[in-house]
């Protein structure tokens, strides 16, 4: 298998067993009896978890090199997913996705690295390719964790079966790839500090992710409360609703490289956030799982390509692609898993379709600061 195939693969792997994680959230809540707000609070695990560990990510890639922290990480943190189920209140689910979390950011890291070396050994654009295959496995994976829970099985159940399938296949793959030496910093040049504040290009670039990174978050941790919530539908059917999300946003990622060549990143930025905005007020008024799906795919749509884009403009800018992209991956974490905080405390007092109109400002936000995205349309006129 070629390192393409190979990289494409441990893409679609990496988020199989997360999907099926999410599907079940709101099964956890219940099962805890947790309010919005308290769920909120124990997802909190994970940006926390992620604000500690992405400042020394970079180097912890660069020491030990990317392969090997892939499988590591990987297995890692497949290993802690077959634990929330067993969380007995918010301390202990806390615990087990702060845990999960500082794995996944390295994993995530260490992917984007590998998968920009092998883009630029192979001499083809293959990144929103590969997060297309990323939205594929969490769309497979919620699609497999609600296919269990109408067959019965517990969320314990659902996730160690799932990692009994998956690990073997992702430890194998990751050996697959090839042993690059760990890269050695020259004595001679500075180093540069994570917490310095980055050059006003790439700053742009984080600054427009973040509405995206929101966005998809939000339909992670509250689609199936939406669902559930607002539209009543029933408990076996809501990890359908960000199935759809996810599908849609599996289709947009496989367009994005051709879309990217015909239409520029800037004017496909604008495109697709305003897809995303219409879904966003689409759901605002959504009364049925139809029209919440239907409001999913569109914001689904609309976020497709944002992460792939906002990965090759910041490569673009000044400063090392690994430095510039743990960046961008920290901002964007940061807000993939902290704007579902906001949300959650909104949804608490305001009810959860109030918490998610939160989204509309921030994707706004990403829609004036499309032009950031011009030095990746520069780097792809060049080669």
């Amino acid at each position: 298998m070629t390192q393409v195939r190979l990289i494409m693969l441990i893409f679609f792997l990496e988020p199989l067993v997360f999907g099926n994680w999410l599907s079940r959230i709101p099964e956890v809540q219940a099962g805890l009896g947790l309010s919005p707000a308290q769920l909120a609070v124990s997802l909190l695990g994970m940006p926390i978890a992620n604000v500690l560990v992405l400042p020394f990510a970079g180097r912890i890639c660069n020491a030990v090199g990317a392969r090997r922290l892939l499988v590591a990480t990987f297995a890692g943190m497949l290993m802690i997913l077959m634990l929330p189920g067993l969380a007995f209140n918010i301390p202990s689910l806390f615990l087990i996705l702060a845990s999960c979390g500082a794995l996944l950011a390295l994993a995530e890291l260490a992917m984007n690295v590998e998968a920009a070396r092998i883009e630029e050994e192979a001499g083809r654009l293959i990144m929103s390719t590969c997060h297309g295959f990323w939205s594929v496995g969490i769309g497979v994976g919620s699609f497999v964790g609600a296919t269990l829970a109408t067959l019965g099985l517990t969320v314990t159940e659902s996730l160690v079966l799932s990692v009994v399938v998956v690990l073997p296949i992702a430890v194998w793959a990751g050996l697959q790839l090839p042993a690059i030496e760990p890269i050695k910093p020259a004595d001679d040049k500075p180093k540069a500090s994570f917490f310095a504040i980055p050059p006003r290009a790439l700053l742009l670039v984080c600054l427009f992710s973040i509405g995206f990174a929101v966005t998809e978050g939000a339909m992670g941790d509250w689609s199936g409360i939406f669902l559930r919530d607002e539209t009543g539908t029933p408990t076996a059917m809501l990890g359908y609703g960000y199935a759809t999300f996810a599908a849609l946003l599996s289709i947009g990622r496989f367009l994005g490289d051709t879309l990217r060549l015909r239409l520029g990143m800037v004017a496909l930025a604008r495109l697709t956030v305003s897809i995303a905005l219409g879904g966003a007020l689409l759901l605002s008024v959504a009364s049925s799982f139809w029209m919440g799906a239907v409001a999913f795919g569109m914001i689904g749509l609309g976020i497709s390509v944002a992460f792939p884009m906002a990965v090759t403009a910041a490569t673009a800018t000044p400063g090392t692609p690994a430095g510039n992209v743990a960046i961008l991956s920290a901002i964007y974490v940061l807000g993939f898993l902290t704007g579902p905080l906001v949300i959650g405390g909104l949804a608490e007092f305001l009810g959860i379709r109030v918490g998610l109109m939160f989204l509309i400002p921030m994707l706004l936000l990403s829609l004036t600061l499309t032009g950031s995205l011009r030095p990746g349309d520069r780097k792809a006129a060049a080669s």
